[in-house]
């Protein structure tokens, strides 16, 4: 099992914005800066800061002075619905999905069973910990005297 590219893109830019959340003086950070710091393209970061908007992790403020910050505190985003919300496939094997279910074994077979009860395993791991929880550095990552602009 891989995650796509999205999500771990999402997960990279809230750990950046809950990190600026830690700060004494936090700021707005700018897709620009965001996609920078983690030498990824704009435009593939312009898309997925739209997905965490549209799925109300992130605030963008426009503007001059905008930018973009986390929606709620770092500690009330589960790592767990992060990954939900931007995952579009969770069929680990054929048997999962109901249009593709060809498999000769399937009305004996147990292994979807197993699958779904790893699946379950997994994100009830990824929901024991926030974004607060992986986002524990306490300095700034991004100098205030970065570049603004979105």
């Amino acid at each position: 099992m891989q995650l796509n590219q999205q999500t771990d893109f999402a997960l990279r830019a809230l750990m950046l914005l809950a990190q600026e959340e830690k700060n004494n003086s936090p700021r707005l950070l700018t897709i620009r800066e965001i996609s920078e710091f983690h030498r990824i393209s704009r435009n593939h970061m312009m898309k997925v800061i739209n997905t965490l908007v549209e799925q109300n992790f992130v605030e963008a403020k426009r503007g001059q002075n905008g930018g973009l910050k986390l929606n709620r505190p770092s500690n009330e985003i589960r790592v767990g619905d992060v990954v939900r919300a931007l995952e579009n496939n969770w069929n680990l094997v054929e048997c999962f999905s109901p249009e593709r279910q060809n498999c000769q074994l399937l009305p004996s077979c147990q292994l979807k069973y197993l699958f779904h009860r790893a699946l379950n395993a997994f994100f009830e791991e990824l929901d024991q910990c926030t974004l607060a929880d992986i986002s524990i550095r306490i300095e700034p990552l991004i100098p205030k005297t970065a570049s603004k602009g979105t």
